[in-house]
């Protein structure tokens, strides 16, 4: 299925697109189960990558099949440099400021702190992502400004699947490799066509 000749792919048609795939069950299930272990969610994260590369090259919703487990490895490492430098890092220095404004009394802000760095940091990562796939240069990561500037362009784009992602993280947290796996394939789905859609003028 093929999203790319739509100037700006709408969430909700994405969404039914992505449950309509093939074997999706299938597909993850696989991918949850990865995501549970530590090192071997390499393979799960190569996924991902490899799925938000085929969606930026040719604008192609159709989930891939599980192979290649030696490439699915080495393109996880790449995603988990993004994954770490810009959401899991960030999201961990959040988690440290808002521990201090509890200690001061003030848990609400804390709350209100943490959700809006999350939000950041999940739309941040996506452009990190995409940037990195634009030309395979992990010097293209430094570009810290131009890459909140590609988050910014797409934020009102961005917040509903954002939203959905969090909700998934939330309410499936017992089973976190699923909410990570199921998260982040949702999210990168759409941003990913998205910012294609702004590269290609489509």
């Amino acid at each position: 299925m093929n999203l790319a000749m739509k100037e700006k792919p709408i969430f909700e048609e994405v969404f039914a697109y992505l449950i309509r795939q093939p074997n999706l069950g299938r597909k993850l299930l696989i991918g949850s189960a990865l995501s549970f272990i530590p090192i071997v969610n390499l393979f799960a994260f190569g996924y991902l990558y490899r799925f938000a590369a085929q969606l930026r090259r040719a604008g192609q919703l159709s989930l891939p099949e599980w192979a290649d487990w030696a490439g699915l490895f080495a393109d996880g490492l790449k995603f988990a440099f993004v994954w770490l430098a810009y959401w899991l890092l960030p999201l961990v220095i959040g988690m440290l400021l808002a521990t201090g404004f509890c200690m001061l009394g003030l848990g609400a802000l804390a709350y209100i702190f943490m959700a809006s760095v999350f939000l950041v940091v999940s739309v941040l990562f996506c452009a990190a992502l995409y940037r990195l796939q634009m030309r395979s240069n992990y010097r293209d990561l430094l570009d810290v400004m131009l890459i909140a500037r590609m988050s910014y362009m797409q934020a009102a784009e961005f917040i509903l699947p954002v939203l959905v992602f969090a909700g998934i993280c939330a309410f499936a947290l017992p089973l976190y490799g699923f909410a990570f796996f199921a998260g982040f394939l949702l999210l990168v789905t759409q941003t990913s066509l998205c910012y294609r859609s702004l590269e290609t003028g489509k």
